[in-house]
């Protein structure tokens, strides 16, 4: 009768299994080219594939985990992006409400309630709709609706008896980023040599735009009165200024950062032009 050898296995080792990550992306190497380096994101669902590309940034932001991070942008003007331009425009008729509604400077507690409960109300409105108009890796949208409104009402809180500096800030925050989106995707061939996602016809549809629609609403809520063309002068400055900064790449909302360039630049501005 054989002897059975049995042969003792070594005991199994389980390795830890590596962390999935939400998006996959190869390291891109910057080539010498002034364009930033563009590739598809495999992340990006198919009903999006032909709207949507990623850019890498050149820039090494504040940490290395921060180097590829993708910048989602659009390629072309899809319906669901024309949506979200006509909803960030919206706000921007709220001044031209006001010019009916006969009141002083400063604004009196009357109004400051009717401003308060129309920015309250559209922004609930924006935020329970708004994943009909996200953009990938958008999720709730309280950083794009909430720094859109807080940028405005601090301007108007810090600039007491100056109301037309937070009317002019909202205009160009509406028309201006809204127009140089709508135009730039429609017409901008040629991109920016610092942003891929961006480009010079958008950038020239931001200040031209920005400073006609900032002008109107300077103009008409100005008190007791203002030389059209000081206010031209004063949009143009503050709207140039939140266009530079909007070209810039950003891993986030840019409406604080636009707002308070707008804001801040229109202050000054408004401070050297006009006499008090």
């Amino acid at each position: 009768m054989g002897t059975q050898i049995s042969e003792k296995l070594p005991p199994a080792i389980d390795f830890p299994q590596p962390r999935r990550r939400a998006f996959h992306f190869q390291p891109v190497v910057p080539d010498e080219s002034p364009q930033t380096r563009i590739q598809r994101s495999q992340a990006i669902p198919s009903r999006l594939s032909s709207e949507t590309i990623a850019i890498i940034p050149r820039t090494d932001f504040t940490s290395p985990a921060h180097q590829h991070v993708p910048i989602f942008c659009h390629r072309v003007l899809s319906p669901q992006e024309f949506r979200r331009r006509l909803w960030h425009m919206t706000p921007g008729l709220l001044p031209l409400l006001l010019w009916v509604i006969p009141h002083t400077d400063p604004w009196g507690w009357i109004l400051w309630s009717v401003v308060l409960g129309l920015t309250l109300m559209t922004a609930t409105v924006m935020l329970r709709r708004f994943s009909k108009i996200a953009r990938p890796g958008e999720d709730h949208g309280y950083d794009a609706v909430l720094a859109y409104a807080v940028v405005v009402l601090a301007t108007l809180w810090l600039f007491p008896g100056r109301e037309e500096i937070g009317m002019m800030t909202l205009a160009i925050l509406a028309f201006g980023d809204g127009s140089a989106t709508l135009l730039g995707l429609k017409f901008g061939e040629r991109k920016l040599p610092w942003n891929g996602c961006k480009s010079w016809v958008g950038l020239s549809a931001f200040v031209a735009m920005g400073t006609l629609a900032g002008a109107l609403m300077f103009w008409g809520e100005f008190r007791p009165g203002v030389d059209f063309r000081l206010a031209l002068g004063v949009s143009f400055l503050a709207s140039l200024t939140a266009g530079l900064v909007e070209s810039f790449p950003s891993l986030r909302n840019d409406n604080l950062r636009v707002g308070i360039a707008a804001a801040g630049t229109g202050a000054i501005a408004h401070f050297l032009l006009i006499p008090s």
